[in-house]
């Protein structure tokens, strides 16, 4: 079939079975405009109420479009070898295939090549050998959850109904077209002229527009897009509402551009299966923040081609409406503004970003100022194998604080009591959905996390030789008042960057070699983290590292705030309570972090703790060089340490007083302060977040217990604390887990 454009309308259905033939959908650029479709288009389109336009395509079916390799590929093989059977997966001799890359940070090559025979055993005979490395790699988890899978993946690109055209033309920009959404700079009837942009690149594109329904499996879609001109992608579901029979399966999307597969204002729709090569901009995109329950399900994108390419840059793409998800500021394998939604056993491949969230608005075009992104309650995302990114492999951008709200597909996925977005009710509570990213795997990345995340843990994590295993700027404690933020995880090689804020309670977890833990990360930058004074809970966690050729704990000391009221040095290590009694109790705990007779440690900068009656702290370099070096000279102490937070209110730093706290170990309750004087004392100083900001106050850490008492006063005046100031000791979450925690304080 060939045409300058194809559209079904009304209530018309195309449909296409092909299973042992080749069939072929020639989109030809002869100058055919459809009035919504425009030009070189495939698809369907509502045009009028009542219309249910459908089409129905279906390849030749596969059991699976990719599997993995089972032994490395490397230079000069000319065979390959799968974790699965390629006769029972439909591979055929004749078919191309592309292997993966599986270098670091987005410096790989993919590689293509056409199977010549399968032997016996199921092994790839292939018609040229490999030029690079490609790995193949499985850790088992200690923790008792599922194997790593850390090997190249291998797609079937070949198809049995082709959907082309002719190929990409360079078309000049048009002054006067209409911009579609205000400030993108993009326009539906053509190429509009932009700052960024003079020309559009444009082939085929592909979509199911405003009704009806649309299912295409097992087709192969290439030399798709129109980079610049808005909505024409590959495959495209445009505004099809609660549409469960929407479904993308088992497709090829191959050298293409703006973008690969597009969800937008559609809920319920399935794309699974689905594999992009060298597709450029972002790969699989969810577009305006309303999408809900849409399942993004075992799909492969492969970006090709070396981030730092000259001339390529990787997969990424300018001029596209996202200057974000499409060039290199980040893009992203999988992008979406929209956390309501499956992403389930998705791997990619050597792109900038791997799995992108991004919530920093109240919606996009249709749904801009309907749809509260940050509250968003966080859909199922299991199971996802992210690696080899230039940047972050597993990723939240901005604000992640999921919420019980009003939003739903009855609502076309909006909010309408934006009331339910607020972080805390009309009474002061909290509110929060306590949910999880369960079981993804992350390997080979620059980073892996998030800036602010809340109430969102990682279950079942495996992260490995990314520069940093979890990169993470801020958080709080899980609103069901007990969760840990890490749970049943496996981490090795690479730094572990802790946020500020909370109890951060880490459980069921095994560090591996060269980990290194970095509190209260990014705290003190911009107007990131609070008092820097987080708690961080080890509850039967493994530390395994035997790798003492760099710290294995370290805090912060640099300055980058515009004053110097930079206390950005806190973090507390502590053993969980059951753990730490063990080792109290004159115990061995084995696979402690801490050595022998240690169950927390801080900043060596707390020296109070270094002048107590019996020394249960002690400067970390007085056991060894190595102790002093291994824990960033840090102080170790044999009993717990909690927090305990000042919060101030209108101070500035320039002129704000310090705080005095004095310390009376194992005197007993207040009483004692009358008469005696105290052990030992510190000046705390003022700490704040920016110049004008109301993170601003005082913390240290403190030995919990009725068995001692803190006197706290202010350095200037009577001493007396404003009674609207608020002190904080330890955590609820310590309560609600194990016990409630104790201190005297006048």
């Amino acid at each position: 079939m060939c045409a300058g454009y194809i559209a079904v309308e009304g209530i018309g259905k195309f449909e296409m079975d092909v299973q042992s033939k080749d069939a072929f959908i020639y989109i030809k650029d002869n100058g055919a405009v459809h009035s919504k479709l425009r030009s070189r288009g495939f698809g369907s389109v509502a045009m009028n109420t009542g219309d249910y336009p459908i089409i129905d395509i279906n390849g030749r079916d596969l059991a699976r479009t990719w599997s993995i390799l089972s032994k490395p590929l490397h230079p000069g093989d000319d065979k390959v070898q799968l974790m699965h059977n390629p006769t029972f997966m439909g591979w055929r001799a004749g078919d191309r295939i592309a292997v993966a890359p599986t270098a670091k940070l987005a410096t790989g090559h993919g590689e293509e090549f056409t199977i010549t025979s399968i032997e016996e055993n199921g092994s790839l005979l292939l018609d040229t050998v490999a030029q690079y490395d490609h790995q193949s790699k499985f850790v088992s988890s200690p923790t008792g959850g599922h194997p790593a899978i850390l090997s190249a993946e291998v797609v079937n690109l070949s198809r049995s109904i082709v959907i082309t055209g002719d190929d990409f033309k360079h078309e000049q920009c048009d002054p006067s077209l209409p911009e579609a959404v205000p400030g993108e700079q993009t326009s539906v009837l053509g190429c509009r002229c932009s700052s960024f942009r003079q020309t559009c690149t444009n082939g085929l594109h592909t979509a199911a527009m405003h009704g009806g329904t649309a299912s295409i499996q097992n087709a192969r879609i290439e030399k798709c897009g129109q980079r610049g001109v808005e909505g024409k992608y590959c495959l495209h579901f445009h505004k099809l509402h609660d549409c469960p029979t929407c479904l993308f399966k088992n497709n090829v999307i191959e050298n293409s551009h703006q973008r690969g597969i597009i969800v937008h204002s559609t809920h319920s729709s399935v794309v699974e299966g689905n594999v992009l090569y060298n597709v450029r901009g972002a790969g699989i995109y969810i577009e305006d923040g309303n999408e809900m329950y849409n399942d993004i399900n075992h799909n492969v994108v492969i970006c090709p081609h070396p981030f730092r390419d000259s001339v390529l840059s990787g997969c990424t793409v300018p001029g596209t409406s996202n200057l974000l998800a499409d060039t290199k500021d980040n893009q992203s394998g999988i992008f979406s503004r929209a956390n309501t939604n499956s992403l389930q056993g998705n791997r990619v491949s050597n792109n900038f970003n791997g799995m992108l969230l991004l919530n920093v608005g109240n919606g996009r075009g249709d749904s801009q100022n309907k749809v509260c992104e940050t509250s968003a309650k966080l859909g199922r995302i299991e199971g996802n194998t992210f690696h080899s990114s230039g940047r972050f492999g597993t990723y939240t951008l901005s604000r992640n604080y999921p919420k019980e709200t009003d939003q739903s597909i009855l609502n076309d996925g909006h909010n309408i009591d934006k009331s339910l977005c607020s972080g805390f009710d009309s009474e002061g509570n909290a509110r929060g959905k306590s949910s999880a990213i369960v079981n993804n795997v992350d390997y080979y990345n620059a980073f892996v996390g998030h800036y602010e995340a809340g109430d969102m843990q990682h279950n079942g994590h495996q992260s490995f030789d990314n520069n940093n295993l979890i990169y993470w700027k801020e958080t709080k404690n899980f609103e069901n008042g007990c969760s840990a933020h890490i749970t049943g995880a496996n981490y090795a090689n690479g730094n572990f960057a802790l946020p500020d804020q909370a109890t951060f309670v880490i459980e069921n977890t095994h560090f591996g070699n060269s980990v290194s833990l970095e509190a209260n990360h990014h705290c003190g930058v911009g107007s990131t983290g609070g008092l820097c004074q987080p708690t961080y809970i080890l509850d039967n966690v493994q530390w395994k590292n035997t790798d003492t050729s760099s710290k294995w704990v370290w805090f912060q000391y640099d300055n980058f705030q515009s004053h110097n009221a930079n206390q950005n040095h806190g973090g507390i290590f502590s053993l969980a309570p059951p753990d730490a009694a063990v080792v109290m109790n004159g115990q061995t705990y084995d696979d402690s972090m801490f050595p022998p007779g240690f169950v927390s440690l801080v900043s060596w900068k707390y020296t109070y703790l270094l002048n107590l009656p019996g020394e249960p702290c002690v400067l970390s370099s007085t056991i060894s060089a190595e102790a002093g070096r291994l824990y960033d000279n840090s102080i170790l102490c044999k009993v717990p340490l909690r927090s305990l937070k000042v919060w101030s209110r209108n101070l500035n730093p320039w002129t704000a007083p310090n705080l005095r706290a004095e310390f009376w170990f194992m005197r007993g309750g207040v009483d004692i302060q009358a008469t005696n004087a105290p052990d030992s004392s510190q000046v705390i100083e003022f700490h704040q977040i920016a110049s004008n900001s109301p993170k601003q106050g005082f913390s240290l850490p403190v030995i919990p217990s009725t068995e001692h008492s803190y006197r706290l006063s202010l350095t200037t005046g009577d001493g007396q604390i404003p009674s609207d100031w608020i002190v904080e000791f330890s955590d609820t979450v310590m309560g609600n887990r194990y016990s409630v925690e104790y201190t005297n304080l006048s």
